[in-house]
């Protein structure tokens, strides 16, 4: 048995903070987990006029910083330089947001000044382009007043520095024409809104990390939004809506611009996008070859490298997990920059400074030549962002373009044409809706809000139903989530909530992940729904603008808790961090001991979370559960394996490498990556320290690879892995054993990344959970061209191994996950099952305790001090009085009686073995009471000396109601008996108004007091006392209460 306990002496106010204490290490917004996520920060600013000039703080000189190495701009002198620019009415500068390690971002805006009132009719002209987009596309004043918002992002992976430098060089000098008064710079700013985000992530440009300080990657985070670098990027991306956006990154040797190569985008309105995004590379080719050709720097083939012409397999725009392909979805001709070249290594200063410069000047002219591109073609750039809003509002169908298209069928230039082949042509078949359902046929209540409140954060119009409704036979209760396909943003809710394909043949290579399904993977049940040609559903709806959870907690001393999502994962773990007695019974279903009823209360309505009535009985396998300290290996206080943990409400994750040996300080271990030994001393030892910990009995979780080898190498099971190609990665449906560990948690679709299955399993190994139907991704059965070496693909996997589980000869447990169920925190759907295998693995907990006692008619779950009069009950220190259909009562605001007060104390001592003596020692006590023993008890163990008469005898008056000023001397008593009292002075202030320093029983009543076994009421008036009423007679609740504090006096609960 283990009682870990989290976070010891918390509060009920306290509890929460516990849950979401992990999440504090992540962000300074909460990471976006379990009934939360980042949400849009950015303030209300439409109608502002510009210019916005309020100078940006100073930040602190960090001698560290890695952009100085680099001999790029150090952060801390990026806000004095902004501030420089202020003197001009053109410039704006605003923190939009707050990095993880507390860093501003800034954003810059050059435009011409604007009142409040050409402000507001802007941002109207925005807002109509995408919500009334027929009208707009007529609109004659919005075509020549509406200013063209072009967005320049740079820095956002760390140590690709100079972005930010090129950026600072382009707005000094249009600054410079500007004061000059150039005639083109005039016209740029009196009809554009230039945006420049200087540094997307300030804590990686100052670490000298192309990660952020979570350790994850932001260009690869746009639809989880885990990281506040990505997070303001996408409440940016819907606030300014650019009709062009360039992302600044570097570096491969020689510039490199987009549009990409093959496969292009599902989503995505290519014969609106392709065409000028194409020619504006062309363009800036053009002008890089004019400006830099004989500058000794390497050259691509003559020119720079454009993707989408010299880039058939590899650096593809498929996935929306990059910034470029996030920001498209806007209506946006959107791509990434890449400057070259990049650190000299080993460092060469003198070439380091050449090249800083180079791309200084490269990433000028770029900017340069894209404005130059712009003003020459905003009218019909406009037109198509407009345009691509309305075919979404519309419901039209996607213009798939076809293989070697005849472009005089399509508006813009026609350089673009040629190039698209087979492998580009893509499409997809938009549904009429998605539907979330509301009731029993939601596997989570909490995920679907949670999904739900992604959508509203990335700007996916949601509705939810006013009456229920059938679709295709199936019904559909009130409530339910509708995502009409009718809207603006049509091709970012698709690429949030659809399967995906399968791009197996498109390509021979992807340069990043091939799948994604926040509706497959994020634990909601969601329902494609028709054609977009079919009519709208048949339903009244209302429109939501944000997610509120309520819970149903049941009438019930022990609740039973489901796994159903990732708040629920959060409520258990955060009452077993405060030490609340739970067990496990099996299809991810926790029972709750009655004494933490409270707690699992405020959970409940914190997280949104509903917890059933169960009678406590527990069935044959329940076992108790435990607070679990896990180590883990993966990057040390980052990263998804650590960043996952700690959103599931594991406390203080621990690092562990192969020369750890404190395995004492962990409870389970968790492997995201491989523990690897060599013969030097310290690995050794770290070696030997595993080996230790498995043989008593240590669990482990975690990948298929270093689980297995882990396994397999000390004992603990026996098993082969099986290997597709490690560049394989999608969704796959999964069959899930009945009965199995995973059997109440487990989605029906799982991530996979370097997918493996299992074979040669060991007698104690059972299977969990198998391969099933290959849905979506990109899945080769060749290594490569040029060695097409046969290995397993999706129709070898099916029906193999995906999860196993084991228990060794020493009872060490361990799970292994041959999909990928922490990747990058994205596929959050499998936290339950994740939490689950933990849970198991770990050691063993206390468990609730079994309904033994009695239970009172008169006592529900409402009554004041439910819990402790449970409690009583449940340890048969009080048995109440029994009715004439043997139920039974408390009768909780009954005055307890001496005599019945006795044998409470008694009974909470453990009834102690106690020989009658022979005369009692009250004389109003026969030694046949009902209570004699109890009384005896107490008075031989100097708890009550009664009331002494004239004639030395003393009485005890055993029915008359215990006032509660001998209640807190029988309960000091007690205690001291206990060990409970310390001996230190009583305070020279009374605690409450009403016991005077000199009352008779002054030292037992403050004692009581100050260790919160009695807290009184509010004193007249409320003026901030308290008073005690020390001869008011004690209620039977009020007594529960006391006892119930006593008894855990100096106990972690």
């Amino acid at each position: 048995m283990n009682r870990r306990i989290l976070g010891a002496g918390l509060t009920l106010a306290s509890i929460t903070a516990l849950a979401l204490a992990p999440t504090a290490i992540a962000t300074a917004a909460p990471v976006p987990i379990s009934g939360t996520v980042t949400t849009a920060a950015l303030p209300d600013d439409d109608g502002l006029p510009y210019p916005r000039q309020t100078p940006l703080p100073p930040q602190p000189f960090d001698p560290a910083d890695r952009s100085i190495a680099r001999g790029a701009i150090p952060f801390h002198e990026i806000a004095p330089r902004v501030n420089g620019w202020l003197g001009s009415e053109y410039v704006s500068a605003e923190i939009v947001g707050e990095s993880t390690q507390g860093r501003p971002f800034y954003l810059v805006t050059i435009t011409a000044p604007e009142t409040a009132e050409q402000s507001a009719q802007q941002d109207a002209w925005r807002d109509a382009i995408k919500h009334d987009s027929a009208a707009a596309a007529t609109d004659a004043a919005l075509a020549a007043g509406y200013k063209k918002p072009i967005w320049f992002n740079n820095n956002i992976h760390g140590n690709e520095w100079d972005g930010t430098d090129a950026a600072i060089s382009y707005v000094e000098d249009l600054l410079d024409r500007l004061d000059a008064g150039d005639p083109e710079a005039l016209e740029l700013v009196e009809g554009s809104r230039l945006y420049v985000t200087l540094s997307n992530n300030p804590d990686g440009r100052v670490n000298g990390t192309r990660a952020t300080a979570l350790g994850l990657d932001p260009n690869r985070d746009f639809i989880t939004n885990t990281t506040p670098e990505t997070a303001v990027v996408r409440d940016l991306t819907a606030d300014i809506q650019p009709l062009f956006f360039i992302d600044m990154h570097g570096y491969t040797n020689y510039l490199q611009v987009e549009p990409t190569g093959p496969p292009q985008g599902e989503n995505y309105d290519h014969d609106l996008l392709m065409p000028h995004a194409y020619a504006a590379a062309l363009q800036i080719e053009q002008d890089y070859l004019a400006e830099f050709s004989g500058s000794g720097f390497p050259l691509y083939n003559g020119g720079i490298r454009i993707p989408y012409r010299d880039t058939p397999s590899g650096w593809d725009g498929f996935p929306p997990i990059f910034t470029a392909q996030y920001v498209q979805f806007q209506g946006a001709i959107s791509y990434t920059v890449e400057l070259g070249p990049g650190r000299t290594n080993p460092a060469n200063p003198t070439e380091d400074a050449r090249r800083l410069e180079h791309n200084r000047e490269v990433g000028h002219q770029v900017l340069d030549s894209t404005l130059d591109y712009i003003q020459a073609n905003e009218a019909e750039l406009i037109e198509n962002q407009i345009e691509i809003f309305r075919r979404g509002a519309a419901g039209e169908p996607l213009r798939e373009i076809p293989a070697n298209p005849d472009p005089a069928n399509y508006p813009g230039p026609d350089q673009w044409a040629a190039l698209w082949d087979e492998a580009d042509v893509t499409g997809t078949e938009f549904p009429r809706a998605y539907l979330i359902p509301a009731g029993e046929r939601q596997s989570s209540r909490t995920d679907a809000a949670r999904l739900v409140e992604q959508l509203l954060a990335h700007g996916v119009e949601v509705q939810r139903t006013q009456a229920a409704t059938t679709v295709d036979g199936v019904d559909y209760p009130a409530g339910t989530y509708l995502v009409d396909m009718h809207q603006p943003l049509r091709g970012l809710a698709n690429v949030l909530l659809a399967d995906g394909s399968d791009i197996t043949d498109k390509v021979p290579t992807m340069y990043d992940i091939s799948a994604w399904s926040l509706g497959r993977l994020w634990g909601a049940t969601v329902d494609r729904i028709g054609d977009t040609g079919d009519p709208a559903l048949a339903v009244a709806t209302t429109p939501v603008d944000g997610v509120e959870l309520t819970s149903q907690v049941a009438d019930s001393a022990y609740l039973a808790l489901r796994l159903e999502g990732v708040a629920e994962v959060r409520v258990l773990n955060a009452l077993l961090n405060a030490g609340v007695p739970i067990s496990s019974v099996g299809d991810g279903t926790y029972v709750i001991d009655p004494s933490g009823r409270t707690a699992a209360v405020a959970l409940a309505s914190e997280f949104g979370v509903d917890l059933a009535a169960t009678d406590g009985d527990l069935p044959d396998g329940a076992a108790g559960v435990s607070a679990l300290r896990v180590g883990y290996t993966g990057s040390n206080g980052s990263g998804d394996t650590f960043l996952a943990l700690s959103q599931m409400g594991f406390v203080d994750p621990v690092f562990v490498n192969n020369t750890f040996t404190d395995y004492d300080a962990i409870d389970v271990l968790y492997l995201g990556s491989n523990l690897a030994f060599n013969t030097s001393e310290a690995q050794v030892a770290g070696r030997t320290a595993l080996e230790a910990y498995l043989a008593r009995g240590g669990g482990l979780v975690g990948a298929s690879g270093p689980v297995t080898t882990v396994g397999t190498t000390f004992g603990v099971f026996d098993a082969t892995r099986v290997t597709g190609r490690s560049d394989a990665n999608g969704i796959v449906e999964v069959d899930t054993t009945t009965d199995g560990l995973l059997s109440g948690t487990s989605e029906p679709a799982a991530f996979f990344s370097s997918p493996s299955y299992f074979t040669g399993l060991g007698e104690n190994v059972r299977v969990e959970q198998t391969w099933g139907t290959y849905l979506a991704g990109h899945w080769r059965s060749a290594t490569n061209a040029a060695t097409p070496v046969p290995v397993p693909g999706p129709v070898e996997f099916a029906g193999q191994p995906s999860v196993i589980s084991a228990v060794g000869e020493s009872g060490s447990r361990a799970v292994a996950f041959a999909t990928s169920p922490l990747y990058r925190t994205h596929p959050t759907g499998a936290y339950p099952d994740v939490a689950t295998a933990l849970l198991w693995a770990g050691p063993e907990g206390e468990g609730v305790s079994p309904p033994t006692g009695v239970s009172f008619v008169d006592v529900t779950p409402s009554t004041q001090f439910y819990e402790e009069i449970s409690w009583l009950a449940q340890n048969r220190i009080s048995t109440g009085w029994e009715l004439e259909d043997g139920t039974r009562e408390f009768r909780p605001v009954t005055p307890v009686a001496r005599d019945a007060m006795a044998a409470f104390l008694y009974r909470l001592a453990g009834s102690p073995d106690f020989e009658d003596p022979t005369t009692s020692p009250f004389t109003d006590v026969s030694t046949d009471n009902q209570f004699f023993t109890e009384i005896a008890w107490l008075a031989e163990s100097g708890i009550s000396t009664g009331w002494v008469q004239a004639d030395g005898s003393a009485q005890f008056r055993p029915l008359e109601p215990i006032a509660r000023d001998a209640m807190a001397a029988f309960l000091y008593r007690f205690g001291d008996l206990q060990g409970k009292v310390d001996g230190a002075p009583a305070p020279a202030t009374s605690p409450f108004a009403d016991v005077s320093t000199d009352n008779q029983f002054y030292a037992e009543i403050a004692w009581l007091a100050e260790n919160g076994i009695a807290t009184g009421w509010d004193g007249a008036g409320n003026d901030g006392t308290r008073v005690f009423r020390p001869l008011s007679p004690v209620n039977r609740d009020a007594m529960a209460a006391f006892m119930f504090r006593l008894h855990h006096l100096g106990q972690d609960v």
